[in-house]
């Protein structure tokens, strides 16, 4: 039976009242725990799908997020416990709240207050700095450990707020505290792959290395010395320089072994790979011959032979100046063990592409060329030879042969004539240089100059060639010609030597000559090879007084902006460019313009390879005023010219 309020005596409305609170409480609950499981649903952000969000600050972030949804906190922040079991607060929403945290946590690590709260799983309420507000404290820990303290502060009017939000609030910081280990998991296994592909990486680049190189020495073996040939000869797009591979072999090293101990043998290999390595790798090679250590490879093949390759070698002869030094540092006296023992080697050399175009049989080649030197008495070298004419042993015979006669003084300089077009008189000459070979005769430059340039003779024969020119004009001169200019070829080599100016001011004052008498040729591709070093040196050879002339124009490849700055007075039409002319068009068009260029610039023009009337005739119609050629003579030697003036 229903309880009837009046008949008892009590008002009705009271009973209307309560149950109209009781009705809004049911549905403010049941609503808070329809948002509590949505937040609780939310959660899962917190510990992140990704790499990107697994990080400290990202999982705070969410978390805060979480707890923003639950409690109406003024201000709040996050303490994480560091390795050294420090609390540090490393996320706030913003630096309002991250200062004004701080100082009041600080109050609490001054009390004990913070230290006791960390010790209890629950929400901690203390009360502010100011009284106006309260700071609660919760701990973010897992059932073993603790991760950090969270800090927040609520207003006056919140204070009572719900054991259900509290309890909710350290939900979401229990599931924070697990999603922090998680990730320092995470990072730990992440940390771990790192190490462990790091160790692998590294034992892999160890494999390899003891794959490539020999243990005792720890110089290439014989596998990257084949490896490194082919790559060598890979790259050989221009033949210019040489390539070459050395073989040495100790003389006798089985007596090593035999009478001090396989030890002792392995400790002499492993003292003389040392010692190539700091002869062919350190500075020893470019300082004395201009070899970069990255141009050369040293290997030990196996026992007691080694290998090296020779790469960008300009000449042979410096091959043969690298080996003699090598041989040098081996034969010696070598201390082991308070043993002395003298060594001697055999070398043997091939050099590609004349005696091999392949690794291997470069390789079998400089072996075969070591074995000879063992047949020939042993501590010597030999380069490979099919037969005694093979081009390696002529070209080695004929530097040789170049140093020789510039000491013998074999070479002679011829003098071709330059003539006034219009005058018909001598006004100049090209100095060129004729080797006077004591069994072949007289040779022309094309048989020895290249060479001569490889191997650094040219350097010597240009100062020679200078010096001789100067002293037969001084001897025109005491004769009472008049005297015409000389024209003196410049080498790319020459032109590149830093005393050149000095040299030249050196030569023409000894003889005791004008300098405008001399005339210096320089083909435009030397000058073009580095523009700015090019005028620098025309500039000052300018100012000694010397004529400067640019030699084979039209073959190069020299602009016309750069040309109006260079310091000179001739332009030289290339011969090849006047052979078919008339006749030719595009000879014919091409010599018009370098005339029409020359003029145009105020500069002599000098056409070279005249050997006919109707080459002359073209020449003259365009205004070119000076030629040579065998039309008028051949190179004379210096009575010959002498005479060729007198007659004019």
């Amino acid at each position: 039976m229903p309880y009837n309020m009046a008949e008892n005596g009590n008002h009705p409305l009271p009973e209307m009242e309560f149950l109209k609170r009781r009705v809004e409480y049911l549905e403010q609950t049941t609503q808070w725990h329809s948002y509590a499981m949505d937040v609780l649903a939310s959660m899962t952000a917190i510990f992140g799908d990704s790499a990107r969000n697994r990080d400290t600050a990202s999982i705070l972030k969410n978390a805060h997020e979480c707890i923003d949804r639950i409690l109406d906190f003024q201000q709040t922040g996050y303490y994480i416990v560091d390795d050294e079991s420090s609390f540090n607060l490393v996320y706030a929403p913003s630096q309002e709240d991250k200062t004004s945290i701080e100082a009041e946590v600080e109050v609490f690590i001054r009390n004990g207050m913070f230290s006791w709260a960390i010790n209890q799983n629950h929400p901690v309420c203390l009360p502010s700095r100011d009284r106006q507000s309260t700071i609660i404290l919760h701990v973010i820990s897992t059932r073993t450990r603790i991760r950090g303290m969270f800090a927040g502060r609520l207003g006056e009017e919140r204070v009572g707020t719900t054991e259900s939000a509290l309890k909710l609030l350290s939900i979401v910081l229990f599931n924070t505290a697990y999603a922090l280990e998680s990730a320092a998991l995470y990072a730990l296994m992440e940390q771990q792959q790192r190490t462990l592909k790091k160790i692998t990486e590294r034992q892999s680049k160890e494999l390899v290395h003891q794959y490539s190189h020999d243990l005792l020495t720890n110089l290439p073996n014989r596998i990257l010395f084949v490896d490194r040939l082919e790559q060598s000869i890979g790259r050989r797009a221009s033949r210019d320089a040489h390539l070459a591979v050395i073989l040495l072999d100790l003389d006798n090293f089985k007596r090593v072994n035999d009478s001090l101990g396989h030890k002792s043998g392995d400790l002499l290999i492993k003292q003389l790979g040392e010692d190539l390595r700091k002869v062919f790798l350190g500075n020893e090679l470019a300082r004395r011959y201009g070899i970069e250590a990255s141009s050369i490879t040293l290997s030990r093949l196996g026992g007691d032979e080694f290998g090296i390759i020779l790469d960008e070698v300009d000449s042979l002869d410096l091959v043969v100046r690298i080996v003699q030094h090598l041989i040098e540092v081996i034969s010696r006296e070598h201390d082991i063990e308070g043993h002395q023992v003298f060594l001697t080697c055999s070398v043997g050399i091939s050099v590609f592409p004349y005696d091999g175009d392949d690794a291997d049989t470069l390789i079998k080649n400089a072996d075969a060329a070591m074995y000879d030197a063992k047949q020939r008495g042993r501590n010597s070298f030999q380069f490979y030879t099919k037969d005694i004419n093979s081009q390696t042993y002529r070209q080695l015979i004929l530097e040789n042969q170049l140093v020789k006669a510039l000491a013998r003084e074999e070479f002679e300089v011829h003098y071709q004539p330059q003539v006034d077009v219009i005058s018909g008189q001598v006004v100049g000459a090209e100095a060129l240089v004729r080797w006077r070979h004591p069994e072949k005769g007289l040779q022309p430059p094309a048989n020895f100059i290249a060479i001569a340039e490889e191997t650094g003779i040219i350097e010597g024969l240009g100062a020679w060639v200078l010096q001789k020119v100067c002293q037969d004009i001084r001897q025109l001169t005491r004769d009472g010609y008049r005297i015409p200019r000389i024209s003196i070829n410049l080498s790319a080599r020459q032109f590149r030597q830093s005393d050149l100016v000095e040299q030249c001011r050196n030569t023409i004052r000894s003889a005791g000559i004008a300098p405008a008498y001399i005339e210096l040729e320089l083909t435009e591709s030397t000058i073009m090879k580095d523009i700015d070093i090019a005028v620098g040196m025309l500039r000052q050879l300018n100012a000694l007084g010397v004529r400067l002339a640019i030699d084979d124009f039209g073959t190069g490849y020299s602009s016309l902006n750069n040309l109006k700055h260079f310091p000179i007075d001739t332009l030289k039409i290339d011969k090849s460019f006047v052979r078919d002319i008339p006749g030719d068009r595009d000879d014919e068009a091409i010599v018009t313009a370098i005339v029409a260029l020359a003029k145009s610039l105020e500069l002599e023009v000098v056409a070279e390879g005249v050997e006919t009337r109707e080459q002359l005739g073209f020449l003259k119609r365009l205004g070119c005023e000076i030629v040579q050629g065998y039309f008028f003579s051949r190179p004379l030697p210096f009575e010959g010219f002498r005479e060729y003036l007198k007659g004019k």
